[in-house]
């Protein structure tokens, strides 16, 4: 054959090839792709989630993430993750909801996978799921849900957040279901709302005799359109074991697409029992997954966590995953409470391997369920403590790694803002040295922040020990940052940013009172500050029934006038309470209101501020009387009368001899210019 004619038939083949490449068609099952979040509402950037096979983990891809024929994101580089993360624009989705991967791989494989990207008009009790974290996003706020099945008013003040009671959907207890709700907003706790009566059964005492499947629709959608709107709903809670009453997934899926029709705004969510992967079936009719394992007495504690990370690895980067501890016993199958140390470890091992929502089972006080009252003061410990840590478990950003050298001890990092938060349970009923590696040899000192304490991290080693079925949360500062928020020259208070917490969420430096609501609560809280890592978060059910904070003396000279300052943002309450009738159609009132606050130095001087959604500095001047015996010392007084939540930092009392001209051009008080 000629040479000539074989380069043609070497050519004509390599078109072919390249021809049948170009247009082999995309592999449409390998990817997956999800919006970071459920849904969009005030955000202005979005993150897609492109779940990547382990079979293409280690390759290096070329993505374009597409909108229509918009090309609105993309990304090239090594897939050295099982999840990628994709910046895009909320305002650049605008051929539809629809957004495309396609994927081309360097041999020149292609791979596409898609999925709607919801963008919802905002609405200010909405909540959304964080697929990346697991979390939720509450009031712009990342939220983590700590709660149990009941309504016990007295639990608030522990600092749990959360309430899921049991209840019969029925229209004539409409107007007990509107007054618990209503109060639940005034005491700042979410409920995971139950509608097990009328959407997919099981739950104690849940079944509503001789009712048709038609007239359960209309109830469930009755309820949904009385609800939706209500500050105080966190989720939709429709089904309790569906694998254990073989209810179908099919028609689970319907109510799910029921509620959705009529609050896209919410979660929805399903309990299950084991085997707890029977779950994957119900995925289509649901938002989040949770688990009961009960292992006490009969089983270990260890089986707790290991349910956990089953349920992480399946739903990771699709669907949270929350926990419900065991906090009964003593009949039925169970022929005891856990302990308190047992309570302790199956709430870390969940948390620590993947659980991002707690719902203790069951709670009747005050000792009826658990009847142990001091299993249930460890389970408010917790509730602290988990909100403490809130930002870090909830954090987004890149963690460093952490092991452990012992099989019992089970650990987890997570990082924010420089700071490297180490957790560790003990999986055990025995003490156990404990000995946790951080990579990077990092040298220092570790703070215990729920034992007030600190430990040498040499070379990356933690060394200590944890006590049988105990936990540990070490604090380590990676990245030294420099506050550029500093006290003003010559202030007396102490700890004024809140940042001295012994105790967890309590302030330090201070006495409390309550005005009159055994609801009323002051917690520090690490979502929100103005400087450092906390602030002090105040909220008032009803109006002039606050608590009252008297913090710790400081000197007063007769004569001399004193300045008070305090950095404050809030949160706008939406009052929405029914007008006095229990009927299903029955208008509710609605509207939004700023709290207000008060304070002074001593009983010589206070001011009235209104706070709004952004960090302020509020200032007020008090003087001394000359003509009149009085005390050395004077206690700041700070309390929130009017009814909502505040944040406040930075609370400082200075002597007017230090100020020369004004903090703040549009303050000016008694004559004086000032700063610090």
């Amino acid at each position: 054959m000629p040479r000539r004619s074989l380069c043609l038939i070497v050519i004509y083949y390599a078109l072919q090839i390249s021809s049948l490449a170009y247009a082999q068609p995309f592999d449409k099952t390998s990817f997956s792709l999800y919006p970071r979040l459920s849904f969009y509402s005030f955000e202005k950037q979005g993150e897609m989630l492109l779940h990547v096979p382990s079979s293409a983990t280690g390759q290096y891809f070329n993505i374009s993430l597409m909108n229509g024929s918009n090309l609105i994101a993309e990304w090239h580089g090594m897939a050295v993750k099982k999840i990628l993360r994709i910046p895009f624009s909320i305002d650049s989705l605008k051929a539809s909801e629809i957004v495309e991967a396609r994927i081309t791989a360097a041999g020149g494989k292609k791979y596409s996978a898609s999925c709607d990207v919801p963008v919802l008009t905002y609405k200010p009790n909405e909540v959304k799921t964080d697929r990346l974290t697991g979390g939720l996003i509450v009031d712009k706020r990342v939220f983590f849900p700590f709660g149990f099945f009941s309504l016990p008013e007295e639990e608030v003040v522990r600092g749990f957040n959360m309430i899921s009671p049991y209840q019969k959907i029925l229209p004539e207890t409409l107007g007990e279901r509107k007054a618990y709700m209503d109060r639940c907003a005034e005491l700042g706790m979410k409920v995971h709302y139950n509608l097990l009566s009328v959407a997919g059964g099981g739950g104690v005492s849940s079944k509503i005799e001789s009712i048709t499947e038609e007239e359960k629709r209309l109830r469930l959608i009755d309820e949904i359109n009385a609800f939706k709107d209500h500050p105080a709903l966190l989720a939709w809670y429709i089904s309790d074991e569906p694998n254990g009453y073989r209810i179908p997934p099919e028609y689970l899926e319907e109510v799910y697409l029921t509620i959705k029709e009529t609050d896209p705004w919410h979660p929805v969510s399903m309990v299950f029992m084991a085997p707890f992967l029977a779950s994957r079936r119900y995925a289509g009719a649901m938002d989040i997954v949770m688990a009961d394992p009960y292992p006490v007495p009969d089983r270990s504690v260890v089986f707790a966590g290991n349910v956990a990370a089953s349920l992480r690895r399946e739903f990771e980067g699709k669907k949270p995953v929350w926990m419900v501890p065991q906090a009964f016993g003593g009949g039925e199958l169970w022929n005891r409470e856990p302990t308190i140390q047992e309570i302790r470890s199956m709430t870390y091992q969940s948390v620590i391997n993947g659980a991002r929502g707690i719902q203790f089972f069951v709670r009747e006080g005050l000792n009826l369920f658990p009847k142990s009252v001091a299993m249930w003061n460890e389970c408010g410990r917790m509730a602290l403590e988990i909100a403490e840590m809130a930002p870090w478990l909830l954090s987004g950003e890149e963690t460093i790694t952490v092991t452990s050298d012992s099989p019992d001890i089970q650990v987890l990092s997570a990082m924010k803002n420089g700071q490297l938060l180490v957790l560790a349970v003990n999986r055990v009923n025995a003490p156990l040295k404990a000995g946790i590696r951080v990579s990077g040899g990092f040298n220092g000192k570790a703070d215990l922040i729920f034992e007030n304490r600190k430990i040498s991290v040499n070379s990356g080693l933690i060394s200590d020990h944890i006590p049988a079925f105990g936990s540990q949360a070490y604090l380590i500062k990676i990245r030294k940052e420099t506050d550029p928020v500093k006290p003003y020259r010559g202030n007396l208070v102490k700890d004024p940013g809140f940042e001295s917490s012994p105790s967890p969420g309590v302030p330090a430096s201070c006495y409390a009172w309550n005005n009159g609501d055994r609801g009323a609560t002051y917690f520090l809280d690490t979502r929100e500050h103005y400087e450092g890592d906390h602030s002090l978060r105040l909220t008032t059910p009803v109006d002039n029934k606050s608590v009252r904070l008297r913090f710790f003396p400081v000197e007063i000279i007769k004569g001399r006038t004193y300045f008070i300052s305090v950095r404050v943002k809030a949160t706008a309450r939406i009052i929405q309470k029914s007008s006095g009738s229990a009927g299903k159609n029955e208008p509710w009132i609605s509207n939004t209101k700023m709290p207000w606050f008060e304070m002074g130095l001593g009983e010589y001087g206070k001011a009235r501020f209104t706070p709004d959604n952004d960090w302020k500095e509020f200032i007020t001047s008090v003087t001394i009387p000359l003509d009149e015996e009085i005390p050395q010392k004077a206690n700041v007084i700070l309390q929130m009368p009017g009814e909502g939540v505040a944040w406040f930092d930075m609370l400082q009392v200075f002597e007017a001899v230090y100020l020369k001209r004004s903090i703040n051009p549009e303050i000016r008080l008694n004559q004086y210019e000032y700063h610090h």
